[in-house]
């Protein structure tokens, strides 16, 4: 979409969907897809090469998050950070979580010897 273009608009329903496929697809399946696209292309799958160029060359350049934020109403950058801000918080709660599970695990072994 050109930046002088209006979002298109959508009713509630769809504003719902594309919020629960943002949060189906976190980055890091997000950039498996990617690496999926990029390999296939390279082994001359044109619906790759296709996919791809729309991707790189700007025509599907914005994220879901962005186009929710958009359908919502609410400020696009702000929902982008706070994306990224949740993103963090799992990341550390499955670290603290390895870690406790680390320890527990460390206990029992030397409760068995």
């Amino acid at each position: 979409m050109m930046n002088n273009e209006k979002a298109p608009v959508r009713r509630p329903v769809e504003r719902e969907y594309v919020g629960a496929l943002n949060a189906a697809v976190p980055i890091p399946a997000w950039q498996r897809i990617c690496e999926r696209a990029v390999n296939d292309a390279l082994a001359g799958d044109a619906k790759a090469r296709e996919w791809l160029s729309k991707w790189l060359m700007q025509t599907e350049t914005r994220t879901l998050t962005l186009m929710a934020a958009e359908e919502s109403q609410s400020d696009p950058a702000a929902a982008v950070e706070q994306e990224i801000a949740d993103q963090r918080e799992r990341l550390h709660l499955d670290r603290k979580k390895a870690a406790a599970d680390r320890k527990l695990t460390e206990l029992m072994v030397s409760d068995c010897r």
